[in-house]
């Protein structure tokens, strides 16, 4: 179908067609990459790169992104072209790879306007014992995107927690000595934690307070890295 559409129509109408169907799944680009050196060149305009859902690139089975994987290219591509999402993943790889340090450098372009990328950030600056750095990322979250004591903190939470092991997470818990959970007028202590025994070991995370669930998701992360 590309390749009857691409003669047929101006080169911005095609743009706007692939700016809607990448923004779904970059794998609905390849049909249009396919269509010859025309329909190659218009899926790599930075406008359609910038959008382009590469989601499944990072999360399918195992990551895609890295040097090796098979999408590589076309993931620096979106990169170079300030894809937001490309950001995020290229920052959890980074992870558990060259490190927090490198990671934090390359989520701050998103920070505050990703959700994901703004709470992995106020994690990883948990993971390195920089609580009050931790404490103002964590206040721009909530001043962006959801209260800290919402079940969508959570669900962001979660979607750390899935996409890590994606990204071949080490699981030595490097940073386990250095991590440290702020305690101030935004996050606040714990409401079910004593000392390092947290009550979830007892009556289950959905029965714990809000604090102390936020609190169990930087454990779990770190202990991936």
């Amino acid at each position: 179908m590309a390749g009857e559409l691409l003669p047929n129509l101006p080169d911005e109408i095609i743009i706007k067609i692939l700016q809607l169907i990448g923004e779904q799944s970059f794998y609905y680009l390849g049909d249009f990459l396919r269509a010859g050196k025309r329909g190659y060149a218009l899926v790599h305009e930075p406008s359609v790169l910038k959008i382009c859902d590469v989601t499944e690139m990072a999360s399918f089975c195992s990551s895609q992104i890295s040097n090796r994987g098979r999408f590589r290219v076309f993931f620096r591509k979106c990169l170079n072209a300030g894809n937001t999402r490309a950001i995020c993943y290229d920052g959890l790889q980074a992870a558990t790879i060259l490190g927090l340090e490198e990671s934090i450098k390359i989520l701050e372009p998103n920070v505050p306007k990703h959700p994901l990328s703004t709470f992995a950030q106020a994690i990883f600056k948990v993971c390195l014992g920089r609580d009050k750095e931790a404490s103002q990322v964590f206040q721009l979250f909530a001043a962006h995107h959801a209260d800290l004591r919402s079940e969508e903190v959570l669900d962001w939470g979660r979607s750390m927690q899935y996409l890590m092991p994606h990204f071949y997470a080490p699981w030595l818990n490097i940073y386990g000595e250095t991590f440290l959970f702020p305690d101030d007028d935004v996050i606040m202590k714990t409401e079910c934690l004593d000392g390092d025994n947290c009550m979830i070991y007892y009556v289950g995370l959905d029965r714990c307070c809000q604090n102390c669930k936020l609190y169990w998701i930087g454990l779990t992360v770190c202990s991936m890295l």
